[in-house]
């Protein structure tokens, strides 16, 4: 299942920084009308963005919380992994200085602690959370939709497994079609002098075949799938190096 996870709906980007001030740009355009769209495509960018305050909402945990405040982690207060972090961006500027030199008092990576609260309980005690000012949060607009079962913001990790559940549930009928002896990746036999490989012992992917039955083009069309059964069987206990075939079925020729 993908790790990467974003709302399903429209969102926008926001921070502690004020919204940009200047153009997205570096060069102007040549002709008047590419100047125009510039200009165009600047207030859209800029209106994607929203600084960071009391009573916006943000998604922290698959859920909207409300931020009620914000408040700048005084400098004796940082903590090792926030100095840790300003240290090391005096050293990368020192070894490769561009611009300013970086300065406690307005660096962006800085600590905060943000007290939000849950949207669908405001009255709650806030939760205190700590985040850079240059950490970049996703927020919500007035009106969002959310799981009415666990209260995260479509989609919800019931949903995601529900679907994974269904494209295993499909992949394993798919691989009960697979006929003996041919590969377990795309279901073709493995004819002629195709390069294979085969794995000793029980078949994890069909146990109704026979042991050693497991096997794969040697092709890189196959080798996701190959892979994913070679780490499987790894983790149940397999230490045998695969076996190269040249052919699928035992009765070839395999010199």
């Amino acid at each position: 299942m993908s790790q990467y996870w974003i709302p399903r709906m429209k969102t926008k980007r926001g921070s502690i920084a004020p919204p940009r001030t200047t153009s997205a740009w570096h060069h102007t355009a040549s002709t008047a009308s590419r100047r125009y769209q510039d200009r165009v495509n600047d207030l859209i960018l800029r209106s994607g963005y929203v600084q960071l305050q009391p009573g916006v909402i943000v998604v922290f945990q698959r859920k909207p919380w409300i931020i009620v405040a914000i408040d700048e982690r005084s400098s004796d207060l940082w903590g090792e992994k926030f100095e840790a972090h300003w240290a090391a961006a005096v050293e990368a500027w020192e070894r490769y200085p561009r611009g300013e030199r970086p300065c406690r008092e307005t660096w962006t990576g800085r600590p905060f602690a943000f007290q939000v609260v849950p949207a669908s309980s405001p009255t709650d005690k806030p939760l205190h959370l700590m985040a850079p000012g240059s950490h970049g949060w996703t927020v919500l607009p007035e009106h969002y939709a959310v799981c009415v079962s666990c209260g995260e913001l479509p989609p919800c990790r019931h949903e995601i497994a529900e679907d994974e559940a269904d494209r295993q549930m499909a992949i394993a009928e798919v691989r009960m079609e697979i006929p003996a002896g041919a590969c377990l990746a795309c279901g073709e036999a493995i004819t002629g002098r195709q390069k294979s490989q085969r794995f000793p012992g029980p078949n994890l992917w069909r146990p109704d075949l026979a042991d050693g039955s497991a096997v794969f083009h040697a092709r890189q069309e196959c080798a996701s799938d190959a892979d994913r059964y070679a780490r499987q069987w790894r983790e149940r206990g397999g230490t045998e190096t695969p076996q190269p075939d040249l052919f699928a079925d035992t009765t070839g020729d395999q010199s």
